[in-house]
């Protein structure tokens, strides 16, 4: 797997790939991975999604890589999309995002973008009570953290207020949203997180004109991780609806 850094308006992007992905005239997966992701997650999509696309993956901002000039979903939405414009001109793209990420891909306008692939959007953060005890203590034992807590997730130093993001949905490309099948609520002790889109959201999302909603069976906020051949299936049939969609 190889780095390379593409520099955009806010600063530079890494992006990690197979040698030769970047160069092809191939279309692409791009991957946007979620707060705090260990650097290997989805690090092997080109596997998935290969011979006849390449893929790419990238971490969010800060997360071991350089901070950008601004902080905010939709500022790296407008990094990525200069990151298309530089790294992927005269490609198809389509955007693949966990989480956090997910928000990052549906902020991101680009021409190139034919469809977005979106992994548990957490739409409305106040009501993320499984990490309510973890962003507490991530803003009280991580200074560097704050910027993004509070910019992402409304986390403060005394409560979490929370940020929605149902308006990225409006002007953004087809999109495919996947949703873990273990509801948010009620609060409850459980092995593993819930989803973290909750019923009202997933009504919403099920009326808005573009959108294809699936439910991971068994999964919770983790689909990646607990539904793998559900994700497998659901990026190859993106990918022909994405070829069909694409600009010529």
């Amino acid at each position: 797997m190889q780095t390379t850094v593409v520099q955009t308006g806010l600063g530079p992007i890494p992006l990690w790939a197979p040698p030769g992905a970047l160069t092809s005239a191939k279309p692409m997966v791009l991957v946007i991975t979620g707060a705090w992701a260990p650097a290997d997650e989805m690090i092997r999509t080109a596997q998935v999604v290969g011979p006849a696309w390449d893929a790419a993956v990238m971490r969010l901002p800060g997360n071991g890589t350089p901070v950008l000039a601004e902080t905010s979903v939709a500022a790296w939405g407008g990094a990525v999309s200069d990151l298309i414009g530089i790294a992927l001109a005269g490609r198809p793209v389509m955007l693949v995002g966990l989480s956090i990420g997910a928000l990052v891909a549906l902020a991101v306008r680009h021409p190139r973008v034919a469809r977005i692939v979106a992994l548990e959007p957490p739409l409305d953060t106040g009501k993320l009570w499984p990490l309510a005890e973890r962003l507490q203590a991530r803003w009280r034992e991580t200074p560097a953290d704050r910027t993004f807590l509070e910019a992402v997730f409304g986390q403060g130093a005394a409560s979490l207020e929370g940020r929605t993001y149902g308006h990225l949905f409006a002007g953004a490309p087809p999109a495919d949203v996947a949703l873990g099948e273990v509801a948010l609520y009620p609060e409850r002790p459980l092995p593993r997180f819930p989803s973290f889109v909750d019923t009202p959201e997933r009504e919403w999302l099920a009326r808005q004109p573009g959108v294809a909603l699936h439910v991971a069976p068994g999964a919770g906020h983790n689909i990646h991780v607990f539904a793998a051949p559900f994700l497998r299936d659901l990026l190859l049939a993106a990918m022909d609806k994405a070829l069909a969609e694409a600009e010529p």
